[in-house]
Parts: C-alpha cells; sequence; structure tokens
C-alpha cells in the first residue's frame, strides 16, 4: 500500500472540495452497483469463463528420470565412502574415486589426514536427504546441481583414545548442502560441495 504524506495545501484542497468528492464517489458507486446487478446475472454466472487452476507438467523423459537418480546415488555413494573413512581416519580400502573428484576427493583425503593426525574419528553417519526434483542439469546435460539436507546430529567427531567429543557446543548441526557434479564416461561424480550453514533444513 502506498502510504501518501500529507501536506497543508493538500489538506486545504480536500477540505475545500469534499462535498464534490463525496457527491463524485457516490455516483460512481451507483453506477458500478448497476453494471453489476444487470438481469441475466443468473445466466452470466453460468457461462462466464472460470480461469483453471491447474498448471501444465513438464513430462520427464526416461532417461532424464534415471540421469536423476544416478546423481543421487553418485553423492550417497560419496558420503557412505566418508563415513567409513573417516570413522577410521584413512582411506585404506576405500572406493571414494569411484564417487568424487577434484575438490570433493581433495577435501575428502585432506579431512582424513587432519583427523589422523589429530587422533580423531567420527562415529555415527550424518542423514543425507535428497530427491530426484532437488537435481538439476545445465543444458549440456553433463552437469548437475543437487541440493541436499544434511543432519550431523548422528554424526560426531570424537577423540579417538578418551571417546570424549570434539564438537562445538554452537556448531550448526542441520543445513542445506549444494553439490556438483560430473558425468565422465557412465559415471557421474561428485567435482565439490558447498554447506549454506546460513540455511536450515
Amino acid at each position: 500500500m502506498i502510504q501518501q504524506h500529507r501536506t497543508p495545501s493538500l489538506t486545504a484542497v480536500r477540505n475545500r472540495d469534499r462535498r464534490t468528492a463525496i457527491s463524485a464517489l457516490l455516483a460512481l458507486a451507483t453506477i458500478t452497483l448497476t453494471a453489476g446487478c444487470s438481469s441475466g446475472g443468473g445466466d452470466n454466472a453460468e457461462t462466464s469463463p472460470t480461469p483453471s487452476s491447474a498448471t501444465p507438467t513438464k513430462t520427464m523423459s526416461a532417461d532424464e528420470a534415471q540421469a536423476r537418480k544416478d546423481v543421487i546415488a553418485a553423492y550417497q555413494g560419496m558420503n557412505d565412502e566418508e563415513v567409513k573413512a573417516y570413522a577410521k581416519s584413512s582411506l585404506a580400502g576405500s572406493d571414494i574415486t569411484k564417487y568424487a573428484t577434484g575438490d570433493a576427493l581433495r577435501d575428502a583425503k585432506d579431512t582424513v589426514f587432519v583427523n589422523m593426525r589429530n587422533g580423531i574419528v567420527v562415529k555415527g553417519e550424518p542423514k543425507v536427504t535428497t530427491s530426484e526434483d532437488d537435481v538439476t542439469f545445465d543444458a549440456s546435460g553433463a552437469r548437475a546441481a543437487l541440493s541436499v539436507c544434511f543432519d550431523l546430529n548422528t554424526w560426531e567427531s570424537v577423540d579417538k583414545k578418551t571417546g570424549k567429543s570434539l564438537v562445538p557446543p554452537n556448531q550448526v548441526k542441520r543445513y542445506t548442502i549444494t553439490a556438483h557434479l560430473q558425468k565422465q564416461s557412465s559415471r557421474w561424480l561428485v567435482t565439490d560441495e558447498k554447506a549454506h550453514k546460513d540455511k536450515p533444513c
């Protein structure tokens, strides 16, 4: 609603013309009501077209539907391998290279190395929530973005020797992650991911 700022001159004009304005408004209201109450009102109610509230839905091809599933599977695969590696602070026997490359793979390796040097292991596993509707593709169809709800409440960093929790008391534990993936040959790989800790989910 636009708020009008009243000035003395505008107020004076309104006071002088109040009767004229009221008369004009009453006349306009009478015309409007008369037009709305035409003798054919009942028939008009039956014949007037009603706008449809339905919106057209985009038909997804079988290839796109499968690609969305593959993107989610790649991210979940990377997450599963990270859980196993972080639980023992070692990439020995890990298959993470099947699911991650670039910055995503480097970050996972760096985390394992730092945890190993500091005697940290991570217990449990995070809860990852996403769906096919959270996948978007670029024009080429070879790159994708995935929005994920990441819940750390069941995944905790602890001191390997003492078992004491190392999680800061003010750590955000449930937030949105955006992952980017690229198709290489016939396989989707996670290239990077960004946490949006200011966006709870």
